[in-house]
Formats: C-alpha cells, structure tokens, sequence
C-alpha cells in the first residue's frame, strides 16, 4: 500500500500535461479559426469588390452601346452623366465642352440634384481657355482629384464653383493638342453616408476613366461624322452649282452656234462641234455678205463655263455687226471687234479667232488670223498652213491684222480647227499635235468626210477611256472636182 501515493501523483502530473497540451492545441485551433474568419471576410470583400467591378463593366458595354447609338450631343452627354449618378454612385456630373469661337469651355449638360441658385450658377457657367480654375485639369491634361484633406485652393474654387465639395475631374481627350471638354463628378458635403467618397484608388475613378475615354472617342466620332456630312453637303451644292453653271453656259453656246450650214452651189461646208462636259469657249459662224460671198468664223474663247460662253457669245455678236454695219475686209473686221473687246471683257481674257471670206464664183478666200490655230488647205496631194500675224482679240487696243487671200481650186479642201483636237493625250500623255494632223490632213484623199475620218483617228490615238477636256471644233470647206 505504500507505493500507491506515488503512483497517484505520477497520474496527476500526466494529466496535468495533457490538458497543457490541450489547452495549446486549442489556442492554435482558435487562431487557425480566427485567420479563417479573416479570410473568409476578406474573400468576401474581395468578391464584392469583383462583383462591383463586373457590374461596372458590364453597365460600362451597355453605355458604350447607347454613346454609339446617338449623334446627338446632348443626349450623349447626358447618358454619360446617368452613369456617373445611378451607376457609379455621384451625387452631381457636370459636362465642359470646348468652343473654340470663344475659346472656352462651357456647361453643355448637368445631373444630380442641386440647388435652385446653385443649378442656375453651374448651367450659365463658361469658363475661358486661361481661366485659373481649369489650369489644374489643362495643365498636364490628366484626371485631377479634389477630396477630404485636400489643400489646394485653385482645386477648392473649382469645387465651389461647381457646387461640390469633393470632386474627380477627366479632360475629354487629354491626349489631343486641345481636349474637348471636361466630365467632372462630384458630391456636395464630403460626409455624406448615401454617396461614395473620392479616393484615387477607388474602383470608382476606374469606371470613370473608362467612361470618359468612350465618351471622348464618341463625341470625336460624331464630329467627324458631322464634318463628313457637312463636307458631303458642300459638294452636293458645289456639283449642283456647278451643272446649274454648265447647263446655262451651254445654253449661250448653242444659241451663239448657227442653226444650219450655209448651202453654196460647188462648194461643201461640214462642221462637227464635239462639247466637252465643262463648256469651253470655241465658236464658229457662217455670215451671209454682199455679193453672195460667206464669212466664215471659227474661234475660242480663254477659260471654261459661263465666263468663256458669255465672252464666246459676245464676240459673235459683235462680228456679226460689224460685218453687217460695213464692207470691211477680213482685217479691218478684227481690227474693229479688237477695240470694242478690249474695254468689255476681263483683263484675263481673250479670244483666238480665225475670219475668212469667200467669194464662191470665183474661189477667191480673203482672211486674217486674230493668233488662233493655223488652218490647212489641202491642194493636190500637200497640206499647207494658212499664215497670217495677228494678236488675239480683248488683249489690247490698236491692234492691226494681216491680209492674205487664196484661191481655192477644184478639189481643194480647207480644215479649221480649235485647239481641242490638236492639245488631246493619248494614255502615255503623248498630244496629238500639229504634225500628225497635218499628215493626215494631206493623206485623206475622197472617201468618208474629212471630219469623221479625223474623229476616228482622234479617237484611236486617245483610246476608249479618254476623258475630253476640251471642245473640239471642226469645219471644213471644199470646192467640187467638177
């Protein structure tokens, strides 16, 4: 029985030591518990702040949708501030935009609540380039915070200005040479339980930077649109002045034109006038004079649409009345239609005309040549040119010309011409020229009219896709063989 005390005491101490390492397990235990609970508890906030993030993400596509729907900037404007409030949580969004005729920035849109006198202050609020309360946001065109324990004052009149105590400021477009405007979000009282406070690591500051980007690239879109419109619109109206332009220019060309070909016993007349789309100035006439002998008349006008046609038809009204007034030889009529131009037509005009008369009975051809395309009188198997000095009419006053006269035989054949035919490009820019029409002037013999036979080789030079840039006009005169 004396051994059992000492075996007793050895059992306390064992137990004693088992519930030390009881109570050292539970310790450890209730730790591992409580990291646990702050696991979980952060995981939790974790989840919230990740379902806050795909909620914003997701309300961010959707607005992107709708800021690409309008082109209206009001409207945009104003789902972009719908965001800021019922999404991100602001009390207040205003909207600057950039009108460079003042050079400023003005309220375009605004939401949230305010005040009476405060709503009326904030929408009637401009703001030049220059003013101190945007130097903060336009000085390094980057995101600019205003929030509890802020000091800067430019940051606080901004702020009061706008009616907001704290505040993020984003310039539209930052990255341009002069942004389009400035998307601010704010609340009134830095206190405030309903609203989230500014920090610049909020998720809410990421939101609102992407919203401002979309809605940067979408009023940036909408002005191109509206400027490709606008441009769109210009040239609908400059094509439709311009075919108003071409349709009254051709009409005082056709009523300038003569409406049939004289018909002369032994003699053949054929004129071919081929427009180009834009009018230019080439003329030609047939003048009935005394003793049964014709003027002829071919010209051109310098420069295109109304200006050439109403100088066109002004010189062929006046060869008709001096040829009418008097029996002047073909020098003294361009003489005296020189000096009535000179004073009634622009300084930067004039007009190449060829005049030439003849007398049908005997084949006698007087002209004079007011510095237009020299004519070819083919005679035999040769093709000549008709010389003859003389400037062209409207240059200047005083101006005399050189008389020449011909005798057209039988079987002779003249060619006038304006510089339509002979200034055409083929495809490798090669003109068709004086030489060449020259040469085919002398090699047509009888067959199909000189004018088509020079139409189709015109045409076979240029090839089908030639575009006519000027008018060509083609008269020719041939006495019968017999």
């Amino acid at each position: 029985m004396e051994g059992l005390p000492e075996a007793s005491g050895k059992r306390d101490e064992q137990v004693e030591q088992q519930l030390v390492m009881l109570q050292d397990e539970n310790g450890r235990l209730s730790e591992q518990i409580k990291r646990l609970v702050r696991t979980e508890h952060e995981l939790y906030r974790f989840q919230e702040k990740l379902d806050d993030q795909i909620r914003i993400y997701r309300h961010l596509y959707e607005v992107g949708k709708k800021l690409n729907a309008t082109l209206d900037l009001g409207e945009l404007l104003q789902i972009a501030a719908q965001f800021v409030l019922y999404q991100l949580g602001f009390e207040r969004c205003v909207a600057l935009l950039y009108d460079s005729g003042t050079n400023s920035f003005y309220v375009r849109a605004h939401d949230g609540y305010y005040e009476e006198t405060t709503q009326a202050r904030v929408t009637d609020l401009r703001l030049s380039v220059d003013d101190p309360l945007l130097a903060p946001v336009l000085a390094d065109r980057e995101r600019v915070i205003y929030a509890e324990g802020c000091d800067q004052d430019d940051l606080l009149a901004l702020g009061q200005a706008l009616g907001m105590a704290e505040y993020i400021a984003f310039p539209l477009g930052g990255e341009l040479q002069q942004p389009i405007g400035v998307l601010i979000a704010g609340n009134s009282v830095n206190t405030g339980a309903y609203h989230p406070h500014i920090r610049a690591d909020s998720e809410l500051v990421v939101g609102l930077a992407n919203l401002v980007s979309q809605v940067a690239t979408a009023i940036l879109m909408r002005r191109e649109i509206q400027a490709r419109e606008q441009r769109l619109e210009q040239e609908a109206r400059i094509r439709e002045r311009i075919e108003q332009e071409l349709h009254l220019a051709r009409r005082i060309q056709q009523a300038s034109l003569p409406e049939s070909v004289p018909s002369l016993e032994g003699w053949e007349i054929s004129p071919r006038y081929k427009p180009a789309r834009e009018v230019g100035g080439d003329f030609f006439d047939f003048l009935e004079l005394e003793d049964d002998r014709l003027g002829m008349v071919v010209g051109d006008a310098t420069g295109k649409g109304v200006p050439a046609a109403l100088v066109m038809s002004t010189t062929c009204g006046m060869l008709r009345a001096v040829t009418q007034a008097s029996d002047y030889s073909p020098g003294e009529v361009l003489q005296r239609v020189n000096e009535a131009l000179s004073t009634r037509i622009p300084a930067n005009m004039f007009v190449t005309c060829f005049y030439g008369v003849l007398d049908p009975r005997t084949g006698s051809f007087a002209y004079a040549n007011a510095g237009h395309d020299l004519p070819y009188v083919r005679s035999g198997g040769d093709a000549e040119e008709l010389m003859a000095r003389g400037m062209p009419l409207g240059l200047m006053p005083g101006m005399s010309y050189e008389e020449k006269e011909i005798v057209l035989g039988a079987g002779d054949r003249a060619l006038f011409y304006s510089d339509g035919l002979v200034e055409a490009h083929n495809p490798e820019g090669e003109m068709f020229g004086f030489p060449r029409l020259q040469a085919l002037v002398a090699e047509h013999a009888e067959g199909e009219p000189l004018v088509d036979f020079l139409m189709d080789e015109l045409y076979s030079f240029t090839g089908e896709r030639w575009e006519q840039e000027d008018d060509i006009t083609l008269v020719t005169l041939q006495r019968a063989t017999h």
